[in-house]
């Protein structure tokens, strides 16, 4: 194995322990591990954190959430965001209670007709757009979205929910006035499960708690923003967050190059000296950006080394020469740390102008995910 993933269990239990003392022990806590749980390998990482107090999972779409169910997933599973109206699926679906959102007629009648020919009752969650401008209805058509789907007694309304546009921001103008809108809409209503709250909002905004959250990227150990760090270091002291993945690879050659030499595609750089460079069997197939070519930094002995050259689909060159005794089966941390350094999503994320977000749900879902 050349290249893998490190989870460390301990710092994703640590992480929800942070968010059960926020929110205290009469609200519910829904992990999201949708996307491979950010990463992380889905069914190891639900696995965890089923046995860490979380009451619901929250998976993007239906394949996710029938994957978690037939691997034995037990606690409730809520898909967040859309589902193909297919009858083979969706009656596998309902016969493993996992639960819908609901924001079309379209779905309301398909549910329903699938519902009635199995008999079974599908418990659903509407989704309310209040101010995102995606998949939702608008808060003046709910009444009227409520009406319908109360024609069909095989739908239960077990939950309705909202998400936010910009939790992460230190102006919380945006999300009160959709924690407003919501409010005015669940305030009217007699509905189970309440659920507006991301990482985000639940550290900025106790207003968005209602009787659920959804946890996702802070359960990783992951900032969902600077101002969200921030605003957790003034005002609540205690509050930390633990990353728990690592990527590393290994060395699979070490050469010098002569004065001269061209390194990479494209001949974008041609060393000015002699100069030691190590090959690593990963590149932006796996998920280790291109952005990164003649940017990134990896570590090695414990030493920040720059990429060299331009990312290839699957090696990357780096620039050694300040090492000693380097040799090929070395390791190499690509994020994470080696002793006293460290590289981080958010290091990785500004070099190529993105989020961490994106860093680490992009990391190959064939490479190994080792849990230590």
């Amino acid at each position: 194995m050349l290249t893998w993933v490190e989870i460390k269990k301990s710092n994703i239990q640590y992480n929800l322990k942070q968010f059960r003392k926020i929110v205290g022990k009469r609200i519910k806590i829904m992990a999201i591990v949708k996307a491979n749980a950010y990463g992380h390998g889905i069914l190891d990482f639900a696995k965890i954190v089923c046995d860490s107090e979380v009451d619901y999972l929250g998976v993007v779409n239906l394949d996710e959430a029938l994957y978690l169910k037939k691997s034995g997933i037990k606690i409730p599973v809520f898909i967040l965001s859309f589902y193909e109206l297919s009858s083979k699926k969706i009656e596998q679906a309902l016969k493993q209670k996992i639960e819908f959102p609901i924001y079309t007629t379209e779905q309301i009648k398909f549910l329903s007709k699938i519902a009635k020919k199995i008999n079974k009752q599908v418990n659903v969650h509407i989704k309310v757009d209040t101010g995102i401008s995606r998949i939702g209805v608008f808060p003046e058509q709910i009444k009227d979205f409520i009406t319908e789907i109360k024609k069909f007694s095989n739908l239960k309304i077990n939950g309705m929910f909202t998400h936010y546009a910009d939790s992460e921001s230190k102006d919380q103008t945006y999300t009160n006035s959709q924690t407003k809108k919501f409010k005015n809409i669940v305030n009217e209503m007699d509905i189970p499960l309440i659920h507006a709250g991301c990482s985000a909002s639940t550290i900025n905004n106790s207003a968005t708690f209602f009787n659920l959250v959804r946890i996702g990227i802070a359960m990783y150990g992951l900032w969902p923003s600077g101002s969200t760090k921030i605003f957790a270091k003034k005002k609540m002291k205690h509050f930390n967050l633990r990353p728990a993945l690592s990527w590393k690879t290994s060395i699979i050659q070490v050469k010098t190059l002569p004065k001269g030499s061209f390194v990479g595609y494209d001949r974008t750089v041609q060393v000015k000296q002699r100069t030691i460079i190590a090959v690593l069997p990963v590149g932006y197939w796996d998920g280790y950006d291109r952005g990164l070519s003649n940017c990134g930094q990896v570590l090695i002995q414990g030493v920040k080394c720059s990429v060299i050259g331009n990312i290839c689909m699957n090696i990357t060159m780096v620039n050694v020469s300040k090492l000693k005794d380097v040799k090929a089966g070395d390791e190499v941390v690509l994020l994470g740390k080696q002793a006293n350094q460290e590289i981080k999503a958010e290091d990785i994320a500004s070099k190529i102008n993105t989020i961490n977000y994106e860093i680490i749900t992009r990391i190959n879902q064939s490479i190994p995910r080792i849990y230590v």
